[in-house]
């Protein structure tokens, strides 16, 4: 464990001791911390067994039956370590109302993070497609005359779609265009 996480945690399970010792008496806290840790293991290994047979029964799915595992583990794991604060939130994951609510939470999280990545991944992706040009609408440029030359509406785009022919597509050396070697445009 790092010492950044081993430092906050010892100081506050040995407050949590503390406290709780204070309140019920050194003894009694002890013998709560012995049943809360034996008894907590017990609960795990029956909330696993009992997910195990939902799950050879096939009464929950696959997934959800993998979630119930690792929060149970999670939680048997927590009841496991010394202190009353991870001894309780272990119990929490083990038993089934509260860990349904961290599945659930755990899930729209898990989600949202898978969402992202996707959009991230498509993003990056996308960068490195080669992106196509199909040329101007504008028609013939004139430098002289900037301020008239303007693109074409969309009544004359219409009109030259529904006039085009395989002969507009040839260039000016009398080879079919591929629309990078000469002018693709329609003639009018």
């Amino acid at each position: 464990m790092p010492i950044f996480f081993a430092i906050p945690y010892i100081l506050t399970e040995a407050l949590a001791f503390l406290l709780v010792a204070s309140w019920l008496g050194v003894g009694w806290a002890l013998l709560l911390f012995l049943l809360f840790f034996f008894g907590g293991l017990l609960l795990a290994a029956v909330e696993m067994r009992r997910i195990a047979l939902k799950l050879s029964q096939g009464r929950v799915n696959a997934g959800r039956g993998a979630g119930d595992y690792g929060l149970v583990a999670a939680g048997a794991l927590g009841v496991a370590m010394p202190g009353f604060i991870t001894t309780v939130i272990g119990l929490l994951l083990i038993i089934s109302p509260t860990r349904s609510v961290v599945r659930g939470i755990l899930a729209r999280k898990m989600r949202r993070k898978i969402e992202d990545l996707g959009v991230r991944g498509f993003e990056a992706a996308n960068r490195y497609r080669q992106t196509t040009s199909y040329g101007t609408f504008v028609v013939d440029h004139d430098p002289s005359q900037d301020s008239t030359t303007s693109a074409p509406g969309d009544q004359e785009i219409q009109r030259w779609s529904s006039e085009v022919t395989p002969e507009d597509f040839v260039d000016d050396r009398g080879d079919e265009g591929d629309g990078a070697t000469g002018d693709s445009r329609p003639r009018a």
